[in-house]
C-alpha cells in the first residue's frame, strides 16, 4: 500500500506529527508520497508532488488537520475513489477518524486492512447563467445574507414543484454529513452521516412555523433568490463561493462523486457526538443503567 501525506501545513504541531509518521513509515519500509508543501516546510530531500495528484498516485490519503482541512482535501485530491483517513488536530473532528497520537499504532491496522470504507454522499450545485461553473460540497451549500441589514427572500422548489418562499437570513442545504455543521447551529436535526438524505434548514426564519426539512437524497432542490443585496454569496462547505444576484436560480442535487472515508471499528459516531457536544457531562448521566 502506498500512502499519500497531506494536511494543514500552517500548524506547527501538524508538521511535527507528519515527521513522526514519516519516520514510522520509513522504519517499516512502507511506501509513501508527500504533499510538496510539506517537503518544502520540513526541508525533506524528496521534492514531493502537488496535493491535487495524491488521489491518483496513492492507495490512501492521510489528511492531517481538522474537518475544514479534510473537506478541502477531499475535493482537491483529484480522485474521489481514493479513501481518506482524517487525523484530527482540530477542535470538533466529526469527519476526522483518529488523533496524531493514535496513528503510529494504526499503521499496522491499515496495512493489514483492519478497517472499513464509509461512503458519504456529496452534492453539486449549478448556477443559472453560468453553465461552466459547478460547485461541489461534502457538508453544505449556504446562502447567507451576512452583513446585509434586511431579511432576504428565497423561493424553494423540490423536484420541479414549488414548495415555499422563505423570508429569513438565508438557507442551508446539507448532506447527512453536514447535519453536524452549520445546519446544527441553525437548529437543524442531526442525521447519521451515512444516511442518503438532504436537509434543508432556514437561517433565522421570520415565521415560527417554518422548520428544517429532510428529503430523499435523489431529489433535486432549486433555490431562487427573490430579494436581497445586489450580490450575496453562495458558499460550499464554507470554503469557496460565488456571488449571486437577485433573480438567479441555483439547482442542487446529489453528485455522482462519493467521499470514501477510512473507518475503524472502535470509532463510534454516537460516542464522538456525545464527547464533542458535551452531552452527558454530569456524572450520573455518564454512568450506564444497571
Amino acid at each position: 500500500m502506498k500512502f499519500g501525506i497531506t494536511g494543514n501545513i500552517d500548524r506547527k504541531e501538524i508538521r511535527e506529527s507528519v515527521r513522526q509518521v514519516l519516520k514510522r513509515l520509513e522504519d517499516n519500509s512502507v511506501s509513501f508520497i508527500i504533499d510538496s508543501r510539506f517537503t518544502q516546510t520540513l526541508n525533506l530531500p524528496d521534492s514531493g508532488i502537488a496535493y491535487e495528484e495524491l488521489g491518483d498516485k496513492s492507495d490512501m490519503v492521510l489528511a492531517f488537520g481538522g474537518d475544514g482541512t479534510l473537506l478541502y482535501i477531499a475535493k482537491s485530491i483529484g480522485n474521489f475513489t481514493t479513501p481518506i483517513l482524517g487525523i484530527n488536530t482540530g477542535r470538533f473532528g466529526f469527519l476526522t477518524e483518529i488523533t496524531p497520537e493514535e496513528l503510529p499504532e494504526r499503521i499496522n491496522d491499515l496495512l493489514e486492512k483492519r478497517y472499513s470504507i464509509e461512503k458519504r454522499i456529496m452534492m453539486e450545485a449549478f448556477i443559472e447563467g453560468r453553465e461552466t461553473q459547478e460547485l461541489l460540497a461534502v457538508n453544505d451549500f449556504v446562502i447567507d445574507k451576512g452583513g446585509y441589514p434586511r431579511i432576504i427572500k428565497i423561493a424553494l422548489t423540490i423536484n420541479n414543484e414549488y414548495f415555499h418562499t422563505y423570508t429569513s437570513n438565508g438557507i442551508i442545504v446539507s448532506t447527512a454529513t453536514g447535519s453536524t455543521a452549520y445546519s446544527l447551529s441553525a437548529g437543524g436535526p442531526i442525521i447519521y452521516p451515512t444516511v442518503d438524505n438532504l436537509l434543508i434548514t432556514p437561517i433565522c426564519p421570520h415565521t415560527l412555523s417554518v422548520r428544517p426539512m429532510i428529503i430523499p437524497g435523489d431529489f433535486s432542490v432549486c433555490l431562487e433568490l427573490l430579494s436581497g443585496p445586489e450580490e450575496i454569496p453562495l458558499n460550499a462547505d464554507g470554503q469557496q463561493g460565488v456571488m449571486l444576484n437577485p433573480g438567479q436560480k441555483i439547482t442542487i442535487k446529489r453528485s455522482n462523486a462519493v467521499l470514501n472515508l477510512v473507518h475503524f471499528p472502535s470509532h463510534n459516531f454516537f460516542r464522538v457526538l456525545s464527547n464533542k457536544l458535551g452531552w452527558g457531562s454530569r456524572k450520573e448521566n455518564n454512568s450506564r443503567k444497571r
